[in-house]
Formats: structure tokens, C-alpha cells, sequence
């Protein structure tokens, strides 16, 4: 279960799934050179099978506005990504980061997304109405290592594949009723060009045209 704030109202999900959308970039030709790169570097072990990618993980693994998270490790960094909260009768968006374990990204990505947490703001947006804006939306992080915060992530929505083609996605890998399904974008390339394990992270989804933004940040400490 997790309950949002939506215009200030509360509004209760009861989650069947969570799904971590990858390489969700809207210009795919650059996503699968970024692919290539990773490979090269060793990041990752193995090309996924397709791209866009969707990996599930247990529902528990989904933290609202935890504050702080617990990893195994140090060398674990933040993700900035919009969620959706899928329901019969309305989607939300929250702003979003997705956790991974970067040491245990080079032998499985799913392993790396279940062990570390998802982590979700607790105010949230209709998506119906931000829509027709969406593209307009900036996403932004921020990222603390010993003590000096600086811009991690700065872009626009326009950077990922917009909801309709997220949900459509995740639809085709698992058919059937998505309601009660939270699905996490995929991310957008840091501003350094490099992923950095930090002692905080912050996430902002910033709508110019409603002058409006919803955050989440929380403190990391390994264990």
C-alpha cells in the first residue's frame, strides 16, 4: 500500500507490482550506443535482451518519502525518474529515484533494482493534468558526497519516452490488468557523464506552466 497526496488529497494504491523501466531514453539510436559503451566499460555483463527494458521487483522494495535508506555497501547512486501509479481510474505521477547497486549491476540489473530501494515523493500529480504539457516538465537531481551537494541530473521529460509508450511497454512484457502497478521511468544521463555514489539524493519534477513541483530526497547510509 502507499498513499499519496494528490491536491491535498489522500489517495490510498493498493500495489500488486513494481516495475523498474531501462534504457527508456526517447532517442533510442543514442540509447543503444550508450548500451554499447556500458558493455565496453563493464558496467553491465550483458546487452538486455530488448530495448526499452522492464524489470519487477517485490513491491516492498517501493519507499515513500523514506528520508533515509539503508544499502549493502558504498557503492550504491540514486536514479532521478518520474513513477507512475497506475489505477482503474486514474494514473499519478511522483517524482522518483531508482537505488541500484552498481557492483551488482555487473552481474545482474535485476538483482542490483531488488536489493536497493525505490523510492517515490508522497505528493503526486493526476497525469491528466499534465499532460498536454509534459514534455515542458524539468527533471532535476541532486546528489551529496562528503558534504558538497551539486546538480546531478538536469533535462526535460521530452528526455524519456513519454507515459503512454512506458505503460504500453510494460503492458506487452505483462499482459493483463495493470491497475495497482507502479512503474518507474528509467532515468536521463547525469550531467558529468558518470554515475557517483553519493551520501544524499534529491529528485525534483518541476512544472513550469503550473508553477508547481513535487521532491523526494533522502540520506544513504551503507551498511
Amino acid at each position: 500500500m502507499v498513499t499519496l497526496t494528490v491536491d491535498g488529497e489522500r489517495v490510498s494504491i493498493e500495489l500488486d507490482r513494481v516495475i523498474n523501466a531501462g534504457y527508456s531514453g526517447r532517442d533510442q539510436e543514442s540509447v543503444r550506443g550508450h548500451i554499447g559503451e556500458m558493455l565496453e566499460d563493464d558496467v553491465i555483463s550483458e546487452e538486455p535482451e530488448s530495448v526499452p527494458t522492464a524489470y519487477q521487483v517485490a513491491p516492498y522494495t517501493l519507499l515513500s518519502n523514506p528520508g533515509q535508506v539503508q544499502t549493502v555497501g558504498e557503492d550504491t547512486s540514486g536514479e532521478a525518474e518520474y513513477a507512475l501509479f497506475v489505477t482503474g481510474r486514474e494514473t499519478y505521477v511522483a517524482a522518483a529515484s531508482d537505488q541500484t547497486d552498481r557492483a551488482l549491476e555487473k552481474h545482474g540489473i535485476q538483482l542490483a533494482k531488488q536489493i536497493a530501494p525505490n523510492v517515490v515523493s508522497k505528493q503526486a500529480w493526476r497525469l491528466s493534468d499534465v499532460r498536454e504539457h509534459w514534455d515542458e516538465i524539468e527533471i532535476r537531481a541532486w546528489n551529496t558526497v562528503d558534504g558538497d551537494c551539486r546538480r546531478y541530473q538536469d533535462t526535460t521529460l521530452a528526455s524519456i519516452l513519454p507515459p503512454e509508450e512506458v505503460i504500453e511497454e510494460i503492458h506487452e512484457r505483462y499482459p493483463g490488468d495493470l491497475n495497482g502497478t507502479a512503474i518507474l521511468s528509467g532515468t536521463v544521463p547525469t550531467v558529468e557523464g558518470k554515475l557517483t555514489p553519493g551520501d544524499r539524493f534529491e529528485v525534483e519534477l518541476n512544472d513550469p506552466v503550473r508553477e508547481r513541483s513535487i521532491a523526494v530526497g533522502y540520506d544513504v547510509e551503507p551498511i
